[in-house]
C-alpha cells in the first residue's frame, strides 16, 4: 500500500472502476476511469462503470456536456468519494463495459505486479 512518501510515476494512471474510487489505495492518485455518462450539469458528471456502480466526476469550471459520445474516459485525481477531472476522452457510443471491467479486475489483482508500481501492490 502506498505510504506518504510514495510518488506516482509520471504517465502511470491505474485503470479503476467506480467501486475502487472508495478504496484507500487510490486516494490522491491520478487514475483512468471509463464509463457511460449518465448525467452532466456542466460542473459535475455521473458515470456508470463496468461494475454497475456510479461515480461522480467533478470539474472546476465548465465541462463539455456529454463530451459528444455516450462513453468517456476520465483521467483525474481520486478525492474522497469522487474523481477530480483533468482530461476527458470520448470513447464512442458503443463500448463493452463488462469486458473492460474484467480487464480492470485482472489488472488490479492477478496481474498487479505487471501494471502497478511496487508501492501500490496489495497482498
Amino acid at each position: 500500500m502506498a505510504g506518504p512518501e510514495a510518488q506516482q510515476e509520471p504517465g502511470f494512471y491505474p485503470r479503476i472502476n467506480a467501486t475502487m474510487v472508495k478504496e484507500s489505495r487510490y486516494a490522491n492518485l491520478i487514475v483512468s476511469i471509463v464509463g457511460k455518462c449518465i448525467s452532466n450539469d456542466g460542473s459535475s458528471m455521473m458515470l456508470e462503470t463496468g461494475d454497475g456502480q456510479q461515480v461522480r466526476i467533478v470539474h472546476e469550471g465548465a465541462m463539455e456536456p456529454g463530451q459528444q459520445t455516450a462513453y468517456v474516459e476520465i483521467v483525474g485525481c481520486v478525492t474522497e468519494d469522487f474523481v477530480q477531472h483533468f482530461v476527458c476522452r470520448p470513447m464512442g457510443d458503443e463500448f463493452d463495459l463488462e469486458t473492460y471491467n474484467e480487464m480492470i479486475m485482472l489488472q488490479n489483482t492477478k496481474y498487479q505486479n505487471i501494471t502497478f508500481q511496487d508501492e501500490y501492490i496489495t497482498a
